[in-house]
């Protein structure tokens, strides 16, 4: 019986012999000189029996054991060790899939233990081998043993280091990996062997890896600050390094960097909101580092937006040049010497009130120095210019910062966006000794104002009226300006402004005005005014209404953001409509209505036949194309008091108040049947769409809610049965 022999030696002189041997014992034989060539043998060839040295370069034969048993297809795959150091029980090849092993020897004998297994597995014998053949034959094993011993002791090194070795062909195939790799990538050894370390990065890395590994020449090479991705999602930091000449290969290094990396980005993310809040932040910041710190000179290293607004100078100007050579003035000011005494002592100083003066400007300032860990040095300043010159502006200042405070706690608080601003408006009056006021939010359709507090007297200035809980007023005068232009006003004069000629006359008995849009991202949420104070408006009164514009901005958006996230939870998100959560609400407001006024209410369950149809012939796409349309036609034949509610799938439900009577209804009715089965197109594709209807009358057939569904729902059904009506009501 002719067998298929594979012979995997790194002995040229073996593979010969052995080869010549079995081809003309009649047996067809392939021969390969390392585990990495047999595997690439058996991907397009399938033996009977396998000879496999344990020692040999690029996998040596225990690993290549432990890789074919890991391939279903070689479940029944004969393998056999032919190995010079299995004599006295040291390997143990069963435990790496071996079917049985020959000790090397004399090629005689060799020859004749290799023919006895080639019977043995020829004859298909139930009967197993001896253990270990050729035992009376151990010239061989003594090089080889020292060979596997400096092996082990390699290897016992390698698996006991923290970081995951390696070691790859030239382009890139596994042929060694230590305990470590094999955790790093949470695969068994037998995985990883003969593998393209390429497959083992998230397809991202892929060309990364690739390009790196087609390019020896540029190897040693570290990746550390830009680690790559592992399949698993573990980030690594990967360190090549290329073999001597002797042997063409690389050593691959991985260390998990997982939790560094994602403290990393943490921090980063740290760090943008840091920088966020830096260059926002209201007073100016400065970052120094120590120069010559014994001639109290610092370099800038960092200088906020605010800052470069009250130095009034860019911070290109200033980052990386001293401070006495930005500053001339800052010695005779006292800064360098706070300076040097905070970075000595790492306690923060205040220095107070002071008036700085160079060529260039001249201010009074006031200013915070802290030390950071880092040794670095944080100055916190205001130009205080306009309250050293007015003594009563640091009470407002105070005023002010307190006010911002108490209207911040009531914003994380999530207070109502009604009481935010009633307290917004009673701080504003007093900070800018304002008579009148009013706080609005900027209807986006119509730029209608919705008033969210003012001063009563304000009411009857603007006109005011009610819809619903809100009072609503257009804009006049002014406040037309400041909404085309999305800018502040500061008016003394508003009756004779030039901004506002051609505009509709505002109240003729405001004296003075002050206007301010509060903006969130560029959208225009609401809009600030403070009226009639005894005193010419100043600069500071409309920083003060900016501050609390962005205040009300920041309240308003969130708002929005919570209407928005209500509106979700309580509409379709594919027509608008409202959804089956919210519908029995609705259904029970009309029902109290309907009592209050002594008035009936219809009922209508709607839903489209043959729906599932045009999802099937044509797609979920076509299918919501219709459902849109359907809902748009509905809305458009309801009155602003009706109700129109998508229930799920291709049902939907209409409230009709204040109906006049089945007639009415019936009327209705016929004209939702009629559009909605009007051509419906769909790229080039018309669909024509019917309704069957059901209809139940409060309180007529009912007066709970589930109830009138249910009967609703019945005669939609009797609907769709019958092949006369399209349309039910009710009937007990």
């Amino acid at each position: 019986m002719t067998l298929k022999i594979l012979v995997v030696d790194n002995h040229p002189m073996i593979l010969k012999l052995l080869s010549n041997f079995l081809e003309k014992e009649g047996h067809e034989v392939m021969t390969a000189s390392d585990g990495l060539a047999a595997l690439s043998v058996l991907e397009v060839y399938t033996p009977d029996v396998i000879f496999v040295d344990l020692v040999m370069p690029n996998i040596g034969g225990d690993k290549l054991c432990l890789i074919i048993r890991s391939i279903p297809r070689f479940a029944d795959l004969f393998i056999v060790i032919l190995s010079a150091i299995v004599a006295g029980n040291d390997i143990d090849y069963r435990k790496f899939g071996a079917d049985a092993c020959i000790a090397k020897g004399s090629i005689k004998s060799i020859q004749k233990h290799v023919l006895e297994i080639i019977r043995h597995r020829a004859d298909k014998s139930r009967t197993s081998p001896e253990p270990v053949a050729n035992l009376e034959d151990d010239q061989y094993q003594t090089i080889t043993r020292e060979l596997l011993s400096a092996k082990n002791h390699f290897e016992g090194i390698i698996n006991n280091m923290s970081e995951a070795v390696f070691e790859l062909t030239p382009d890139g195939i596994i042929i060694f990996v230590n305990l470590a790799a094999m955790a790093l990538c949470d695969l068994a050894e037998e995985k990883l062997l003969a593998a393209n370390l390429v497959t083992l990065f998230s397809k991202d890395e892929h060309l990364r890896i690739s390009s790196l590994l087609a390019q020896p020449e540029r190897l040693p090479q570290l990746i550390e600050d830009d680690p790559a991705t592992l399949l698993n999602g573990k980030h690594v930091a990967l360190h090549f390094l290329k073999l001597g000449k002797t042997k063409p290969g690389i050593i691959l290094i991985a260390k998990d960097i997982s939790e560094r990396y994602e403290a990393e980005q943490a921090l980063q993310t740290s760090e943008i909101r840091f920088r966020e809040l830096f260059d926002n932040m209201g007073a100016g910041v400065a970052v120094y580092e120590a120069e010559n710190l014994e001639a109290g000179d610092f370099v800038f290293v960092d200088f906020n937006r605010a800052a470069q607004r009250i130095e009034k100078i860019g911070k290109d100007q200033v980052i990386g040049r001293s401070l006495l050579e930005v500053f001339p003035g800052a010695k005779e000011f006292g800064l360098p010497a706070v300076l040097q005494r905070v970075w000595r002592t790492g306690r923060p100083e205040h220095l107070p009130v002071a008036l700085y003066k160079d060529n260039r400007l001249s201010g009074w300032l006031e200013n915070y120095v802290y030390k950071l860990p880092t040794g670095e040095l944080v100055a916190i300043f205001d130009d205080v210019t306009a309250r050293k010159q007015a003594e009563n502006n640091l009470a407002i200042e105070s005023a002010t910062n307190g006010a911002v405070a108490r209207i911040s706690r009531m914003i994380i608080s999530s207070d109502s966006l009604k009481d935010i601003s009633t307290a917004l408006l009673e701080e504003l009056l007093v900070l800018t000794e304002s008579k009148y006021g009013i706080i609005d939010l900027v209807d986006p359709k119509t730029d209608n104002l919705l008033a969210m507090a003012f001063s009563q007297e304000i009411q009857t200035m603007c006109n005011m009226h009610e819809e619903g809980d809100a009072c609503v007023h257009a804009p006049k005068g002014l406040i037309i300006w400041v909404l085309e232009n999305r800018a502040a006003i500061l008016s003394n004069s508003p009756g004779t402004d030039y901004r506002a000629k051609d505009l509709p006359d505002g109240p003729a008995a405001l004296t003075r005005l002050l206007a301010v849009p509060a903006m969130f991202n560029d959208e225009f949420l609401g809009l600030i005014t403070v009226t009639d104070s005894p005193r010419n408006y100043e600069q500071r009164d409309l920083d003060t209404v900016e501050q609390f514009a962005s205040l009300f901005a920041l309240a308003a958006q969130k708002k929005q953001a919570q209407d928005h996230i209500a509106h979700l939870a309580h509409h379709d998100p594919l027509t608008g409509l409202v959804n089956r959560h919210l519908f029995p609400d609705l259904l029970a407001q009309a029902m109290i209505l309907s009592q209050r006024h002594r008035k009936k209410i219809a009922l209508l369950y709607v839903d489209l036949d043959k729906f599932k149809q045009i999802n099937d012939d044509h797609g979920h796409l076509a299918g919501d194309t219709v459902l849109k349309e359907v809902a748009a036609r509905l809305r458009g034949l309801l009155r602003d008091s009706d109700t129109v509610a998508r229930m799920g799938g291709d049902e939907f439900v209409v409230i009709l108040q204040d109906i006049a009577g089945k007639s009415s209804v019936a009327e209705v009715t016929k004209k939702i049947i009629e559009t909605l089965a009007e051509p419906i197109l769909f790229y080039e594709t018309r669909f024509t769409v019917t309704a069957s209807v059901g209809i139940s009358i409060y309180p007529d057939d009912d007066k709970q809610i589930d109830a009138l569904l249910q009967k609703a729902d019945k005669a939609m059904y009797q609907a769709k049965k019958s092949s006369t009506a399209s349309h039910f009501f009710y009937d007990g």
